[in-house]
């Protein structure tokens, strides 16, 4: 499954500064890549910081972007399902508008 190749993937970490995981389904807009590189400089603790969301789907796609998924907090489900389960919900869409990455205490799988 996707964990175990994820985890195939990250032993190729060859000591680069960065290092990205994405879905095989995933648009990339225009320097995308400068984006991302100004968006974890910015998060509070750099060096060390991982960025990590729900990408978004390809409706609305242009190439300077579409916005995903904040993560915002996170907490236990309440569901007889789901029962004791870590839920990570999702805030507005992301605009460009915070200075910095907000910090939360898991990631996007």
């Amino acid at each position: 499954g996707p964990a175990m190749a994820r985890y195939y993937a990250s032993k190729l970490w060859g000591g680069e500064t960065f290092f990205v995981q994405v879905d095989a389904h995933l648009k990339f807009a225009q320097d995308w890549d400068a984006k991302y590189i100004a968006e974890v400089k910015a998060a509070k603790s750099y060096p060390k910081a991982v960025l990590s969301s729900y990408p978004p789907g390809f409706e609305g796609f242009t190439e300077d972007g579409t916005p995903g998924a904040r993560l915002c907090w996170c907490e236990f489900s309440q569901s007889d399902v789901e029962d004791h389960i870590i839920r990570i919900n999702t805030g507005a869409r992301y605009r460009g508008d915070v200075d910095r990455p907000k910090q939360v205490a898991f990631i996007a799988a």
